[in-house]
């Protein structure tokens, strides 16, 4: 009887497991997936962007208002370049047939300038390094002074959500933990306890 139970309770064990694997077949896709967005923000071409955002994300703001801040930023005063945003890893948080969760830390680097010229003055450009500073608070940043240009660098963080509410697809959202409202509206409890667990690492 004893060994009966013991296993039972190892094939559970491993189901459980298993359940927390990507496919090759799931690997593949979010790759893809993966490529296409990051050509798309490499190319800052918002309106298909919106494609491959998790539409959830649009309960709190449109695609059409989405659109408009990142387009109006250039509008601003800003010039952002995109020169290097690569995919480290996979890793699966959460797989189930309703909802899988898998976070996708990568790497990146960006320039933004400040372009118009009444934001061209030190004070105005110092707020900003702090306030870059916080967001990239595990990376580096630095001001070009003379230039009036950011050089930003750091390890970010995608969450690839397939949810079958939307469908198949794969969509992507950032998993931001300086924005805890946003992350409690996207994501299960137990979804964020376990990824920022998976982030510490």
């Amino acid at each position: 009887m004893i060994r009966i139970l013991l296993a039972v309770l190892i094939t559970f064990s491993c189901l459980s497991l298993s359940a927390q694997e990507l496919s090759k077949k799931e690997t593949k896709t979010i790759n893809k997936r993966l490529d296409s967005y990051v050509k798309l923000i490499k190319k800052e071409d918002y309106n298909a962007l919106m494609n491959l955002i998790y539409p959830k994300i649009f309960e709190v703001a449109t695609k059409d208002q989405m659109i408009e801040v990142f387009n109006s930023l250039e509008a601003q005063g800003f010039d952002m370049i995109f020169e290097e945003m690569k995919i480290t890893s996979l890793k699966p948080v959460s797989i189930s047939t309703s909802a899988s969760y898998v976070l996708c830390p990568y790497d990146m680097k960006m320039k933004v300038a400040l372009v118009n010229k009444e934001m061209q003055n030190p004070e105005v450009a110092n707020s900003m390094l702090e306030a870059f500073k916080m967001v990239y608070s595990t990376g580096t940043v630095s001001l070009d002074k003379e230039n009036y240009t950011f050089q930003i660098a750091g390890k970010k963080h995608l969450m690839a959500i397939q949810n079958s509410d939307y469908g198949k697809d794969w969509y992507f959202a950032e998993f931001d933990q300086s924005n805890p409202m946003l992350l409690n509206m996207m994501f299960p409890e137990e979804v964020i306890k376990k990824t920022k667990e998976l982030v510490k690492d």
